[in-house]
């Protein structure tokens, strides 16, 4: 009776365990025609921003992928927006990338263009404070591509981002190299004036 009802056991076990398969089959079919599907429209859309003559079709074709607000969707828009050689797209792009981030962190070195003075005086506070310089992003508002933080606000116009905090603190950085920012910071330190070429990843 033992051995009778060890092989029923093993039986059921073998039959649910045939089901089981088929069933993990199917949903890895499914699953691998879900990822066809979607990187066939992810082609699509990366071919429209890239190819597409006409530039509000690529415009269009940017917002709708960017509205999904992550995933690789966004992902796809805002990398082939900013290197796009179109002006309006990388525009958007770069808003939206600067838009993305809760801050810029920036790296200074002294302005070499600066008066000797003022290049001293750089020196001495990188000296002192080290060469990181970040810009929080809060209360954004992406319509407007502005953002204000405490004392910080700003903005973002075409490839560039302008700030200021506290009318002391000022700087405007212009998009290089596709995924970062460089520009000129200076504010006044010990009320001598020190000023920075700034660099950052906005990606």
């Amino acid at each position: 009776m033992t051995v009778m009802r060890t092989i029923i056991r093993v039986g059921m076990l073998a039959w649910l365990l045939a089901g089981m398969g088929a069933a993990v089959a199917d949903s890895t079919e499914q699953l691998l025609e879900k990822a066809r599907a979607e990187a066939a429209e992810i082609e699509k859309m990366k071919k429209i921003l890239n190819e597409e003559p006409d530039p509000n079709v690529r415009l269009a074709a940017f917002n709708l992928m960017i509205q999904q607000g992550s995933g690789t969707m966004y992902d796809i828009a805002v990398d082939a927006g900013l290197a796009s050689a179109d002006r309006l797209l990388q525009s958007a792009a770069f808003k939206a990338a600067i838009m993305d981030l809760d801050r810029l962190h920036l790296t200074l070195k002294v302005d070499d263009k600066a008066s000797g003075d003022i290049q001293k005086n750089s020196q001495d506070y990188l000296d002192r404070q080290g060469d990181q310089y970040v810009i929080p992003l809060d209360k954004k508002d992406i319509d407007a591509g502005t953002f204000k933080s405490g004392y910080w606000s700003g903005e973002v116009t075409g490839t560039q981002i302008s700030f200021v905090k506290s009318n002391l603190d000022k700087g405007t950085l212009s998009l290089t190299d596709d995924d970062a920012v460089t520009g000129e910071v200076e504010f006044p330190d010990k009320r001598k004036q020190v000023s920075f070429i700034a660099t950052g990843k906005i990606r």
